[in-house]
């Protein structure tokens, strides 16, 4: 008698390939929650060490670091060791960030010995400071991963912002709707946060309480417009400083920003809008170390006063 060969007939091979498909659609949305929520949880977290390397910053110093720092152009000592009368660099030239000056607190000390912030000048007094300007030339473009939102797929290097290396984190240096920023002074334009230009905040300046100020919000890169001096769509940071003038323009936005009616709406439209890859809302860090998750629909009127290191306003979360 003839053996009968056994295996599968094509309706049973379609069956089971129709399961597998199947299976593989219901796994594939459970891994990308999986993912999506390794993502939050890094950002979160990379925030968390950011505002520690803050506050340990003022630990030492005391006083918070400057969103960003001028150095005198002519003997390269911190605006703050200078003798009274003194005028310091006005801000359209480049400073370094508060990103550079914490390196120490978030070991990256390798980084931050290269770059010397305390006895040069960011981008080698070049304006705008380029990121191969002597004496550092290439180092501010190095990726630092406690910078980068994991869930933002930007490149490493932020070639809207002149090619410094790209950071999804900016400092919010208070609360203003008028426009804020005031170059000719020179002198540090108090914003009202813990961290802006030239600013030193000590503890004792945060009357509202460290625990109640946000000091670093979220921000995407999403340009629209792919010429280095497009108009449109978000740009997220750097983590370097503050590049100068260029594009007809001041980029104080490189490393800080106001909340503001606009720039306070989560995820809003507004091109310096703190925003996230995060479904439904952005993380803020605070100046104790701490970070929330401020949900889309939070009114930005209200929400912008979390940005106050004293305005004695106060701020609820959910």
């Amino acid at each position: 008698m003839a053996r009968r060969r056994s295996g599968f007939t094509l309706i049973e091979l379609l069956v089971v390939i129709a399961i597998i498909a199947i299976l593989i659609g219901l796994l594939l949305p459970a891994v990308q929650k999986v993912r999506e929520a390794a993502a939050r949880t890094r950002c979160e977290n990379n925030l968390h060490q950011l505002s520690l390397g803050m506050h340990n910053y003022a630990g030492d110093k005391g006083y918070y670091p400057p969103a960003i720092m001028n150095l005198d152009t002519n003997n390269y000592q911190l605006w703050d060791q200078q003798p009274s009368g003194w005028t310091p660099s006005i801000g359209y030239i480049p400073g370094w960030g508060w990103g550079t000056l914490i390196l120490n607190y978030i070991e990256q000390g390798n980084i931050h010995e290269a770059l010397n912030p305390e006895s040069t000048q960011f981008g080698g007094g070049g304006n705008p400071a380029y990121p191969m300007n002597p004496p550092t030339p290439g180092w501010t473009q190095t990726p630092v991963q406690m910078f980068r939102c994991p869930a933002d797929p930007a490149p490493d290097t932020n070639f809207v912002r002149i090619g410094h290396a790209t950071s999804n984190y900016r400092s919010v240096s208070g609360w203003d709707n008028g426009g804020g920023f005031m170059p000719s002074t020179g002198t540090a334009h108090d914003w009202g946060g813990i961290c802006f230009y030239n600013s030193r905040t000590s503890y004792s300046q945060i009357s509202d309480g460290t625990s109640n100020t946000v000091v670093i919000g979220e921000c995407i890169f999403q340009p629209d417009d792919y010429n280095s001096c497009g108009p449109t769509g978000k740009w997220a940071a750097i983590w370097a400083g503050h590049t100068g003038s260029y594009c007809g323009g001041i980029r104080i936005s490189d490393n800080q920003w106001v909340l503001d009616d606009t720039s306070a709406v989560i995820n809003g439209s507004a091109p310096q809008a703190f925003s996230s890859r995060h479904h439904g809302g952005a993380f803020f860090a605070f100046g104790d170390g701490s970070v929330r998750f401020v949900r889309e629909g939070k009114d930005p009127t209200i929400f912008k006063y979390v940005a106050g290191r004293s305005d004695g306003k106060s701020v609820e979360f959910e």
